[in-house]
């Protein structure tokens, strides 16, 4: 399925030293993500597609959330770190709150470990001022932030980056507008690198698009919460394609993840109790939710490792995946 991996790696990826780097991203963001295992798994994936690159000296992320997946991705740790400990709006779960948008304390400090960072970044940017606050407790891996919809153009010089990372590009509006603008704050031959949803995605995400909400069938308000809004664009890699080349970019790699079973597992996961998974932790002493926290770690690295391993080398079909993964090149 990752055939990046494969061809960087030479199929190293089955061997030991890649299982060892398979877990090491697994265990670490299972450690943030305990009460959602099935968002562990999801990401993996993305950590492990970006494995093989460094972004450079001066490049942006663009939708850059809380922090936590991009330093993650670009080898940093942070083993202490709970996602779950800072959320304060889980009583508006059901209402599509994003519960991860907490403002924290500008003298929060955060444990983390950056001796292993691949590259850090100039620029962290996204439109919640409570997930920038959390960017900002990372000082040396976001040289700045900025708190800026990315819908509008970015307040950057042109040619000022020579890379730039993207896990949002399908929720903007207008992506001739947004893609011409992120070329112009490239250089020439300035690297974009992006995850970007298959044309059947909403097939795969069945439980937000396809069932039924009403009626006797209401259960299934409780998977929904307003995700379904955000997903703007899911198109073939071809219809991707054709959009990058009308906007001065050409293909460097193309990579297919997310098959069935993947995606089997993310839809439904514990996203339906997880606002009384987060309630009951919330009100365990810390020695007793850290013991849990690492049972919970452990049972599921024992269940993901077998199904990350029987992805790596796949090479699914067009209808098989639910993911592009792109690294794109601006032309001179």
């Amino acid at each position: 399925m990752i055939r990046s991996l494969c061809s960087h790696t030479q199929k190293e990826l089955l061997m030991s030293e890649s299982v060892q780097t398979i877990a090491g991203y697994l265990q670490q963001l299972l450690s943030i993500h305990w009460l959602r295992p099935e968002t562990a798994l999801w990401r993996t994936f993305d950590c492990l597609l970006m494995h093989p690159f460094s972004l450079g000296k001066n490049a942006a992320d663009l939708g850059c959330g809380d922090g936590t997946l991009s330093y993650v991705m670009a080898g940093g740790r942070m083993p202490a770190y709970d996602a779950y400990a800072e959320m304060s709006l889980v009583t508006d779960y059901r209402e599509g709150a994003d519960i991860y948008n907490a403002t924290v304390r500008e003298d929060d400090v955060l444990a983390i470990d950056s001796s292993s960072l691949r590259f850090v970044y100039s620029y962290g940017i996204d439109h919640k001022e409570g997930l920038i606050s959390k960017v900002r407790r990372f000082k040396t891996f976001y040289k700045k932030t900025l708190t800026h919809d990315l819908n509008k153009p970015l307040p950057l010089d042109e040619g000022e980056l020579t890379a730039a990372f993207s896990n949002v590009l399908y929720w903007l509006e207008d992506l001739d507008a947004v893609l011409a603008n992120w070329s112009r704050i490239l250089t020439p031959s300035g690297k974009l690198y992006l995850f970007v949803p298959n044309r059947n995605f909403k097939e795969k995400a069945w439980l937000y698009y396809l069932a039924p909400h009403i009626n006797r069938k209401r259960y299934y308000n409780f998977f929904n919460r307003g995700y379904n809004s955000l997903i703007k664009h899911c198109y073939t890699s071809r219809d991707w394609e054709l959009l990058f080349s009308q906007n001065n970019f050409s293909i460097v790699r193309h990579e297919k993840y997310l098959t069935d079973p993947i995606m089997e597992i993310w839809n439904i996961g514990t996203r339906p109790i997880a606002p009384l998974l987060i309630n009951m932790a919330s009100h365990l002493s810390p020695e007793k939710k850290e013991d849990m926290r690492r049972e919970w770690i452990d049972y599921f690295m024992s269940f993901f490792m077998p199904i990350i391993e029987g992805e790596l080398g796949a090479n699914p079909g067009d209808d098989a995946y639910a993911f592009h993964f792109y690294v794109l090149e601006k032309k001179s």
